[in-house]
């Protein structure tokens, strides 16, 4: 046996015994090997998993949004490591729903491996603090993400910003158009929302239409209103959503400080969801920054 052959049935031999679930799928979504924990965690016997479209592998009612997140990443692939990437809603193949952490690596132009374990496992703990629809941190997990960030900025000597984000008129698209596609409207604005921020940057989902950013080292006052601004008009940019043609925008609320040490993220972000309010009434699509200055704190709440 070559030294090729001897290292190509080692990697299997590796990949078959993990404590995780391993698939390898194809551009257009079909599996093409799973190892025997994929299968295991889906309810499936052997070799079921191939030929399968991962999208059958969440409930029906994610499908679309799903989807249309895959063919996102596909734009721009990059490694999601396990332990801050994303949390789903799979469906085994009795009907009943898991939630899944999942990690993804890009491996070819064609190939993608995507490694998963449920949320009950005791490998890794988790989980309730990811929104199962969009895959971002929660409140909870926002807030010990940005705390981290508070104090890499304090160390460095960095600004730090945090903006809140509601949707405007997303009422009207669920009313007109129904969930499923308000589903797909906030898997959308997840995706540009991630895709128009730095790795260094924070983002969450906070509420049905609402998220919150945590920026990192955002020079100043004027640098922060452009990027929101910016961020309003590629919202408002989102027209065309499974052939039905809707009309949304964002209203932005959003502070930053130049000394992190001096404000707590808990009293940033509660300074940035009021003036997150403010814009909504001054008539939407609309960003108020405050800048907090250190002897004026005090007096800014």
């Amino acid at each position: 046996m070559s030294t090729l052959e001897m290292t190509k049935n080692l990697a299997i031999s590796i990949t078959e015994s993990l404590p995780i679930g391993v698939c390898l799928a194809s551009t257009s979504g079909v599996i093409v090997y799973a190892n025997p924990k994929a299968e295991n965690i889906f309810g499936f016997d052997k070799d079921e998993l191939l030929g399968h479209s991962v999208e059958n592998l969440v409930p029906e009612t994610s499908r679309h949004s799903h989807k249309k997140l895959r063919e996102d990443y596909l734009i721009n692939p990059t490694n999601i490591a396990m332990s801050g990437g994303r949390v789903l809603t799979g469906l085994k193949k009795d009907g009943v729903e898991v939630f899944l952490q999942i990690g993804i690596t890009p491996l070819t132009d064609t190939y993608t491996l995507v490694s998963f374990i449920e949320s009950t496992n005791e490998i890794i703990k988790l989980s309730s603090s990811n929104d199962p629809l969009t895959g971002l941190p929660n409140r909870k997990l926002f807030g010990e993400y940005a705390e981290k960030l508070r104090k890499l900025a304090i160390r460095n000597k960095k600004s730090i910003s945090i903006a809140f984000i509601d949707l405007d008129s997303f009422k009207s698209v669920n009313d007109q158009f129904g969930h499923h596609i308000g589903d797909v409207v906030i898997c959308e604005v997840a995706s540009l929302l991630r895709n128009n921020v730095r790795e260094s940057d924070i983002v969450a989902r906070v509420g049905g239409d609402e998220f919150v950013i945590c920026l990192y080292d955002m020079a100043k006052h004027a640098q922060l209103q452009i990027f929101l601004d910016e961020l309003i008009g590629k919202i408002s940019a989102v027209r065309h959503i499974e052939g039905n043609l809707i009309n949304i925008g964002a209203s932005i609320g959003a502070v930053i400080t130049s000394a992190p040490e001096s404000v707590e993220i808990s009293e940033m972000a509660s300074m940035a969801d009021k003036l997150m309010y403010k814009a909504k009434n001054s008539g939407k699509g609309m960003v108020v920054v405050n800048e907090i200055d250190v002897p004026d704190f005090a007096g800014t709440n």
